[in-house]
């Protein structure tokens, strides 16, 4: 063993490169949680297609108000959302033609 003096360290151990690194590494993680959030996530279909109701179309009539074609099992009914309440409009004996079902998409 040597009996030299212990020596501090006389520069600061981080540095500005080194908090420089740190963000420039953050702002990349951020940017890929944005993009697989933004762009890739809305493509997943995170619910599975269930085996008695499919929804057949929808469209948007206001912000908060949607209206949709469910089909359930031999029935379609015309249903309009809002963040509120969920009403029946109709049954539909027929759909109209037009636009394939988005089962057919």
């Amino acid at each position: 063993m040597t009996s030299e003096p212990l020596v501090l360290q006389s520069s600061p151990i981080i540095t500005a490169g080194y908090v420089m690194q740190v963000i420039f590494s953050l702002a990349i993680v951020v940017a890929l949680i944005y993009v697989i959030a933004r762009f890739l996530l809305p493509k997943l279909k995170v619910a599975g297609q269930g085996r008695l109701i499919r929804v057949l179309d929808r469209v948007m009539i206001e912000p908060q108000v949607s209206a949709y074609i469910l089909k359930v099992g031999h029935q379609n009914w015309l249903i309009v959302s809002s963040n509120k309440n969920v009403e029946k409009i109709a049954e539909l004996a027929e759909l109209p033609e037009g636009r394939p079902p988005e089962s057919a998409r």
